[in-house]
């Protein structure tokens, strides 16, 4: 019954990204961020694939290295899923929400303290399209045990 339900998955899985290959964009980004409550900038990656439809859907993940501030240490990874509700001409606006991991640590004299926490992201974004290259900007809340406000923008290429 298990491998049945595997090879199904699998099957639905091929059938829907092979209807969708031609109406699909892959974009990879990079940017900067700031968490409200850690008060620390960061560097920030992500992954984005979009199905490009009605309603316009888009899943993606990315990463968050904050730099260092006072002994203290913080990332964290996410994956999200978006509804892009509003496109017109270069400018597109998008919800999202998804799963957030995130690891603190703090160093001391004589050792360290680490904490981490599972967590969901409640966000809006923005995308403004320059031809080969897409500024973005989003703003999300991370409810988890490091409830925080994070902004973050940058650049995307998509291939």
């Amino acid at each position: 019954m298990k491998s049945t339900l595997q090879i199904f998955v699998l099957a639905f899985a091929v059938i829907l990204l092979n209807s969708q290959e031609s109406y699909s964009q892959v974009s990879a980004g990079a940017g900067m961020a700031f968490g409200s409550d850690i008060e620390q900038v960061g560097v920030q990656a992500d992954l984005h694939y979009r199905l490009v439809n009605q309603p316009a859907f888009s899943f993606g993940g990315g990463f968050i290295y904050y730099f260092p501030k006072d002994d203290h240490n913080f990332i964290e990874a996410n994956i999200n899923g978006a509804y892009h509700f509003y496109e017109e001409f270069m400018f597109k606006s998008y919800l999202y929400t998804g799963l957030n991991y995130a690891r603190s640590k703090l160093d001391f004299n004589n050792g360290s303290v680490s904490d981490s926490a599972l967590g969901l992201n409640l966000g809006i974004g923005a995308e403004y399209d320059f031809g080969r290259l897409l500024a973005f900007g989003d703003l999300k809340y991370v409810i988890s045990d490091f409830d925080q406000a994070v902004f973050s923008v940058g650049l995307r290429w998509p291939f």
